[in-house]
């Protein structure tokens, strides 16, 4: 089907292109201070993810997913000539569907295997007679054995969804982008035999990255994971609690005491400490793609790292402001908005009420400014959330609500 390949290469080709424009826009709004030439880089870059949200479409449209997607192995297909296992000889049939490509390593012990499977092993049973079958997954080297026993009943099937438990120590390691072997399992209890027993190539996410979404290769929907981006929130390290104190100094209390006194005075101090003492250097990073196309994410700093390096990315910011505000007993959000982040907290308990802060302009404004430019940006994608449907365009995510309803805990 040459015409069809070529009409997905030139929508390839588009929405690169789109994504370049975007990022430049992002680069230009992130030098701005100017409120007039924020307001005029905002209307840019909401045509720009107007036109980049339909070309995704079309390019989605385009190669759309057909039944086989993301299966890896099917016991009756046939492999060099001859047929495998399957239903014609021990009345079983397995099919491995693969259900995320990269496995983000910084965050995957908060994942569960029902909203967020590595792997689907669905068995069916053609026989006139019950089975007894155990189905084992594991990623070698890197995690335990994830182990499921089911019993099918006459001409009956059932999916197992499987997320093996990783090893910490093991996984610590993943520095970079790392191949890794998902190995399967299907046995016949009964009988005592192997009904399939194959390896497949998959591929973990550094430690440091951490991804936006990730797709699900059997549906080619995007599994949105911004949330876990709390774990990088950690109000707890020491690192954060010592520049903590350090930034007490400057509230006219000399302390920070959360909601039980005012809350404006207490994020000025900390944006003064952070300005005087931390000394960071902003580097633009844009929140991007994968080069494999399966994973929209981020490398992020942890908080102490960015205290210790003296540098950070717009996340970065975003993330150590946030431990800063929750140490403080406030309760902040993440915001995340096309190729870009911001922090804001909630101005009052349980108010739903907000303000923001654009950490980008720490080292080079003062706060009313960063807070400005920062309501501004919020306020802009808000309502282009709102008027277009898409809430990609908008999530904010309370530190609050990511502990106790999410279950996302600090990595440290």
């Amino acid at each position: 089907m040459p015409e069809l390949t070529t009409n997905t290469n030139a929508l390839r080709q588009q929405v690169y292109d789109l994504r370049l424009r975007a990022s430049r826009v992002q680069q230009e709004l992130v030098e701005a201070t100017d409120p007039a030439r924020v307001e005029a880089l905002l209307a840019e870059a909401g045509q720009i993810q107007a036109e980049l949200a339909a070309a995704e479409q079309a390019l989605e449209t385009a190669t759309a997913k057909s039944s086989e997607s993301g299966v890896l192995l099917r016991t009756t297909s046939t492999d060099m000539g001859a047929t495998t296992r399957g239903a014609a000889t021990t009345k079983l049939e397995a099919i491995v569907r693969l259900r995320m490509e990269h496995v983000p390593t910084a965050t995957c012990h908060l994942l569960s295997a029902e909203e967020n499977p590595l792997v689907e092993i669905e068995v069916q049973n053609t026989d006139n007679r019950r089975r007894r079958v155990r189905v084992t997954s594991r990623v070698d080297q890197y995690s335990a054995d994830a182990v499921t026993t089911i019993e099918l009943n006459f001409r009956s099937k059932e999916s197992v969804l499987h997320l093996p438990t990783f090893f910490p120590d093991q996984i610590r390691r993943v520095r970079e982008l790392t191949r890794a072997t998902l190995t399967v399992l299907v046995e016949d209890l009964e009988a005592k035999d192997v009904e399939l027993h194959r390896s497949f190539p998959i591929w973990l996410l550094s430690r440091n990255t951490a991804p936006l979404a990730v797709r699900d290769p059997a549906s080619g929907a995007w599994n949105d994971l911004s949330r876990y981006f709390g774990a990088f929130v950690t109000p707890n390290a020491p690192a954060v609690m010592k520049f903590l104190r350090n930034a007490a100094r400057l509230h006219p209390d000399g302390r920070l005491s959360g909601y039980l006194s005012d809350v404006t005075s207490q994020v000025r101090a900390l944006y003064g400490a952070l300005r005087q003492d931390a000394d960071i250097a902003y580097v633009n990073s844009i929140i991007s793609f994968n080069p494999e196309e399966s994973a929209r994410g981020q490398r992020v700093r942890l908080p102490r790292e960015s205290l210790r390096e003296r540098q950070a990315n717009c996340m970065d910011g975003t993330l150590l402001f946030a431990s800063l505000l929750e140490a403080a007993s406030l309760n902040p959000a993440i915001v995340i908005v096309p190729q870009h982040a911001l922090v804001a907290w909630e101005t009052a308990p349980d108010s739903d009420q907000w303000e923001y802060l654009e950490t980008t302009m720490i080292g080079t404004n003062d706060f009313p400014e960063a807070n400005d430019i920062g309501r501004r940006k919020a306020a802009f994608w808000a309502q282009q959330a709102q008027t277009t449907g898409r809430s990609s365009l908008f999530r904010r995510w309370p530190l609050r609500e990511l502990r106790t309803r999410h279950g996302i805990t600090p990595l440290e």
